[in-house]
């Protein structure tokens, strides 16, 4: 078989390649990943994921999770007024308490990364990006409960390669331009270095401010050097800089003025204030493997640090009534050293330990003037609230230790058995401050008044996890391979750092585990006309960690009693004719809290007047759709002896699902099935491109995320994906 680490035959984007012919002799594309700290075709690799190329990525443009989800059946992103939160089957941690770990864990390159923001930037010059779904806890570590995210950079290549992609919007005022230069320095050195400028507009139409939002404005820049040492033994060094800045949000409320259907917003920026998100982050890297007799020893060390702002006025209305300030510092150190087996003999085994240490810190600053319309004698008047100006301080310190280890047992030349074991350590210690700086508290339940205006918490936590798993996979031949998993994930306990209701017995919650059983079969049939996965899973969450917001309260953090999801996921790639590919993805799911007391009274339940007498066990979990896939085709074929020709479409669908835990109908996103095109003429030999790209060509107006306002006018606020994008791309390679 021949490899080609950057290619993936996916059900769930455009190929890139022309197919394999139906009336030849198939040579079969191998699609290399690292899910399990391995180089492994993904065909053999037991557990449910898609990868995505990096030149998929770039045909269609996709630079930000959001993005991505819509080609991934079960993945999906919710944009808050927090940072983006990433679901997996149903499952992900809420935007509301900016310190909870992430139920699905991001890599980037091997390295965790302990918050989003750490890779805010936009996605360029990747090899690939994997999704691994369900538990990851045994091999990859901490806080992959529900499933991990892995991104593979491009890496230097033997000789002199250079390109140059310019993205340019018809739709919409905006440029993104990237470009790269790889190749050898110097005997046994090879380097890459890679950068990429964004400035565009939004799709939204702020009347009130005259902006378009939320534009972009972006910059990274990105280095890499590998140094080849002698067989066997190689470092590679990575550095990272991004700037992101987003101008304005895709918020959208009921308010008049406002019209969701037509991409209008009127919104007024809070004492000059306009709504932004910054994030500057640097992001270093040095991987290094050596041999020991057959055996490879790899050491994986990495430091992330950034700082962020963001302005985001709740209300987004004209004019606004409440802006919220919110800073961030991270900084992450971390250590991996792990040892690798050969692969070929009865017995096969990864062994490591991993060490990190990060600091996080926020600092929430709101500024408030709320108040009610009442209608008074056939006119509305406002009646003031609240005003005041308060301060919320977050302060804190994690370390983790952990020791992991892999054991493949190659019974027959059909029959392997795979155990894996980690046990993890972490500890943290945090101090919350919430400060009244003038006018009066938003809610009383917030514990500060002007007579009282400072409350202090603190605590500290160590706890311990024992993340295990074992597969049984058989091979009946070479190009099929089914398999049968159970495996524990965990997600570490933490503390409340921004939420008001909270007191210091309510300041800590405790950790949450799942425990996943999962039964799947992938194979490549018919010469390789047909490239197919099939899994079925059963994954149950305890203690599993929620914000929720209660009326006349606020927004509450804590752990549910338990949560179940449950479904199917498959997928098939198909190649008919000589250059003809067609594609499918799909999944069920069916997620559901088993039981959740204490929880936000919902719309379809008897609501009982004590919060904590209500429980919403047997209610769908939010942003669980029931179904979701994707389908595409695409046909390239020669225009003349130097020309190809490509056209594709590609279509992604989703069901309709909550956006609130409330289950308020007005919070259901409907059923949406969105089309992408794209056409491009290009060079035989692959030296120029040029394409005309259209993203959500019917223009579905669609939301991901909502919330209810209850001040100035109560209304509830959508957020808008994006629309109908058409833009052109020119590409050249040198």
């Amino acid at each position: 078989m021949r490899k080609h680490a950057a290619l993936y035959l996916s059900a769930a984007t455009l190929l890139s390649v022309a197919p394999l012919g139906a009336a030849q002799a198939q040579e079969i594309e191998t699609v290399l990943v690292t899910a399990q700290k391995r180089v492994e075709n993904v065909q053999d690799v037991p557990i449910s994921m898609s990868v995505v190329s990096g030149k998929n990525l770039e045909d269609m443009n996709v630079r930000t999770f959001e993005d991505l989800a819509k080609y991934v059946p079960n993945l999906a992103i919710q944009p808050t007024p927090g940072a983006n939160q990433i679901y997996i089957r149903g499952i992900g941690s809420g935007a509301q308490n900016f310190a909870f770990e992430q139920d699905v864990s991001l890599y980037i390159d091997g390295i965790y990364a302990g918050r989003n923001r750490q890779f805010m930037a936009p996605f360029f010059d990747l090899q690939r990006v994997e999704i691994l779904r369900g538990p990851q806890g045994a091999l990859l570590g901490k806080n992959t409960a529900a499933g991990a995210i892995s991104i593979v950079s491009a890496m230097p290549t033997d000789t002199f390669e250079a390109g140059v992609d310019v993205t340019a919007l018809v739709t919409r005022k905006g440029v993104d331009v990237s470009g790269f230069v790889s190749g050898p320095l110097a005997e046994h050195l090879t380097g890459r270095l890679a950068a990429k400028l964004t400035a565009e507009d939004g799709y939204v139409d702020n009347v009130g401010t005259n902006r378009k939002v939320p534009g972009s404005n972006d910059k990274l820049v990105r280095g890499i050097l590998h140094y080849e040492m002698g067989e066997h033994n190689d470092i590679t060094g990575k550095f990272e800089y991004s700037d992101a800045l987003t101008d304005g949000t895709p918020a959208i409320s009921q308010f008049p003025g406002s019209d969701f259907e037509r991409a209008i917003k009127d919104t007024s920026d809070w004492k000059g204030n306009p709504d932004k998100d910054s994030t500057k982050a640097y992001n270093t890297e040095v991987t290094a493997n050596f041999g020991i007799g057959d055996n490879t020893l790899t050491s994986v060390t990495g430091y992330s640090t950034y700082n962020a702002i963001k302005h985001n006025g709740a209300g987004q209305i004209n004019p606004e009534d409440w802006l919220s300030i919110q800073k961030e510092y991270f900084h992450q150190f971390s250590q991996e050293v792990r040892l690798t087996s050969p692969t070929g003999g009865m017995f096969e085994y990864i062994v490591g330990a991993y060490v990190d240490t990060s600091k996080f810190k926020s600092h929430f600053d709101t500024d408030y003037d709320l108040g009610v319309l009442v209608p008074v004698g056939g006119s509305t008047i406002r009646v003031p609230v609240a005003a005041g100006h308060s301060d919320m301080i977050f302060d804190q310190r994690t370390t983790t230790y952990s020791v992991f280890g892999q054991l493949q047992w190659n019974i027959t030349e059909q029959f392997d058995v795979l155990g894996s074991l980690r046990y993890t350590n972490t500890s943290k210690s945090a101090v919350l401050d919430q400060i009244l700086l003038s006018g009066v508290a938003v809610q009383p339940s917030y514990g500060i008044t002007p007579a009282n205006p400072h409350k202090h918490l603190s605590g500290q936590r160590a706890e311990d996890n024992v993340d295990p798993s074992i597969t049984l996979q058989y091979k009946p031949n070479k190009l099929t391979m089914a398999y049968f998993t159970f495996a524990k994930g965990s997600k570490a306990g933490g503390f409340v750092s921004n939420s008001g209701p909270v007191t210091q017995a309510s300041f800590g919650f405790e950790p949450e585990t799942s425990r996943n059983l999962e039964v799947g079969v992938k194979s490549t049939l018919f010469d390789g006309l047909l490239v197919g996965s099939l899994a079925a899973f059963t994954t149950r969450f305890d203690d599993l960690q929620v914000s929720n917001y209660i009326p006349n309260v606020g927004i509450t953090i804590g752990n549910a009693a338990s949560a179940t999801t449950r479904g199917f996921e498959f997928s098939a790639d198909i190649y008919p004719l000589d250059g003809l590919s067609l594609s499918v993805a799909g999944a069920y799911l069916d997620a559901r809290y088993d039981d959740f007391p204490g929880a936000t009274c919902v719309v379809v339940l008897p609501c009982n007047a004590n919060p904590a007498l209500n429980n919403i066990g047997g209610t769908v979990i939010p942003s669980a759709s029931m179904w979701s896939g994707t389908f595409g085709a695409q046909y390239t074929t020669p225009l003349s002896e130097g020309l190809r020709g490509t056209i594709g479409i590609n279509g992604s669908f989703r069901s309709s699902y909550f956006t609130e835990a409330d289950l308020n109908t007005a919070a259901r996103s409907p059923s949406n099935t969105k089309v992408d095109a794209r056409i491009e003429v290009a060079d035989a030999d692959g030296r120029w491109s040029v394409a005309l790209v259209g993203k959500n060509l019917t223009d579905v107006h669609s939301f991901n995320f909502s919330y209810f306002w209850p001040f100035d006018g109560a209304h509830r606020m959508y957020y808008l994906e994006e629309t109908r994008t058409i833009f052109v791309q020119t590409r050249l390679r040198f």
